[in-house]
């Protein structure tokens, strides 16, 4: 008897780890110059996490108007796009890879992520809080 509460214990704990998921992955870090060329006027470094978008969708650089970008870390099997549009439009759309610098003389409106992992990772997020919110 003892032993069928222990073995109880040992399921339920397992079960509860196994549904925590890690969450502020870090996904990427890139760097905003206001001059082309990825060294004048440093505007600052993004840090993109897990939860900080869903794959694809257009994410807006906000007020600042960077004219290149250097893409200084991204994890494996991520793809970082920039846009000259606030629409993320396939025309203004460059792919910017591991320490690419990529530059715009219109400046650079937006930008994206595709991550293969992300749509597993937003799924697995939402199932988490969707069982967390039932106790």
């Amino acid at each position: 008897m003892h032993a069928s509460h222990i073995l109880a214990s040992m399921v339920a704990l397992a079960s509860a780890a196994h549904a925590l998921t890690i969450r502020n992955r870090h996904v990427a870090d890139f760097r905003l110059f206001g001059e082309q060329g990825c060294s004048k006027q440093n505007q600052g470094i993004w840090t993109v996490i897990d939860l900080d978008f869903r794959p694809n969708e257009c994410k807006s650089l906000g007020t600042s108007l960077p004219r290149s970008i250097r893409n200084v870390d991204i994890n494996r099997g991520c793809q970082l796009s920039f846009y000259t549009d606030d629409a993320c439009s396939a025309p203004s759309k460059r792919v910017c890879g591991q320490g690419e610098c990529c530059n715009s003389a219109e400046g650079w409106r937006a930008w994206s992520m595709h991550s293969p992992h992300a749509i597993s990772q937003v799924l697995n997020s939402e199932r988490a809080t969707t069982d967390t919110s039932l106790d």
